[in-house]
């Protein structure tokens, strides 16, 4: 075995910070209001996403949600995840 193809050494998983997980918390808890709110106008079309196994049927409101609802989401995740 070479020195390219030795395995790499696991690094320990490392906890995120208390900050970071009550942002991410905060994060999934806008998601779900911000699901709950978009759902209707999102649609449901699973022949547009014909993927053997897909779990369209899950996610089908982050995919076919309205462009400007999508904008709303993702400027109010920004800002509960501090970025600019």
């Amino acid at each position: 075995m070479t020195s390219s193809q030795m395995p790499r050494p696991r690094r320990r998983p490392v906890r995120p910070s208390e900050a970071r997980v009550r942002r991410l918390q905060e994060l999934g808890e806008l998601h779900r209001e911000w699901v709950a709110e978009t759902a209707d106008a999102a649609g449901f079309r699973p022949e547009e996403h014909p993927t053997p196994g897909s779990d369209y049927n899950l996610h089908h409101v982050d995919l076919d949600a309205p462009g400007p609802a999508q904008d709303e989401f993702h400027r109010r995740a920004r800002q509960v995840m501090v970025l600019r």
